[in-house]
């Protein structure tokens, strides 16, 4: 809860837009992006792959997820999956970026600070809606299985830093963000399918908000205006333009 509380604080401050209409179109805009960008691919693809591994949720369940829990390959690292899964890397990358724009006064990294707020929040609160509306019960037997929040809190992260920056962090990312969702696995906290849907929703709010974002960025640097002082044989004369 703590988590959230400071990423919606963290993204009202930074996205409140200069007048309230404004702000709610934005957050319109927001909560469809994965479906009005090119993230769709990714909620088709992910959407696919969570239905065929519930189509062979014997085989998955009774198979691979026995396979996994019987054996526990992470040991104990798997604890460094369930406190990365916490949204600590989302908060400590928003924290590193606000950080540049206070003292730097960096505009791209008061962009990259919303976007990941607004990854993690969109995201984060689609995956508990749904929890409350399928029900599904963990392995263990306990509430609100599908879909897996730590994966989607994780694989937000990485697909903003994917985005954002350059291959090699992306990879680094991404590893993480698998670590965490297969920690959830090996811990008997989550089906595969959990597993699967929660990454898909967070990637698709990264990469789907990360387009809206820089569409917004393009209509704002087109929407420039310029007067000039020109000289003339009579004086002086001035000229403004406005493009749009």
């Amino acid at each position: 809860m703590l988590r959230f509380t400071f990423l919606i604080i963290l993204s009202l401050l930074f996205s409140f837009e200069a007048t309230s209409s404004e702000f709610w179109d934005n957050a319109k805009q927001d909560v469809v992006s994965p479906f009005t960008t090119d993230a769709i691919t990714i909620f088709e693809v992910g959407g696919g792959l969570t239905l065929i591994t519930l189509f062979l949720k014997e085989a998955v369940q009774d198979d691979f997820q026995k396979s996994v829990t019987d054996k526990r390959p992470l040991g104990k690292s798997s604890k460094i999956g369930d406190f990365l899964g916490h949204s600590t890397p989302n908060i400590a990358y928003a924290l590193i970026m606000g950080g540049d724009y206070l003292f730097n006064k960096n505009e791209k990294s008061l962009d990259r600070t919303i976007l990941m707020a607004k990854a993690t929040l969109y995201s984060g609160a689609v995956t508990d809606i749904s929890k409350r509306i399928f029900r599904e019960k963990r392995p263990s037997g306990s509430p609100f299985s599908f879909p897996s929040g730590h994966a989607t809190t994780a694989f937000a992260f990485s697909s903003v830093v994917m985005m954002e920056h350059s291959l090699p962090w992306g990879i680094a990312a991404n590893a993480m963000a698998t670590f965490v969702g297969f920690s959830r696995i090996n811990d008997n906290a989550h089906y595969l399918q959990d597993v699967i849907a929660g990454a898909t929703i967070g990637t698709m709010y990264g990469v789907g908000l990360y387009y809206v974002q820089k569409k917004r960025e393009e209509i704002k640097q087109s929407n420039t205006s310029v007067f000039l002082i020109i000289p003339t044989d009579h004086g002086l004369a001035g000229n403004y333009s406005l493009d749009f």
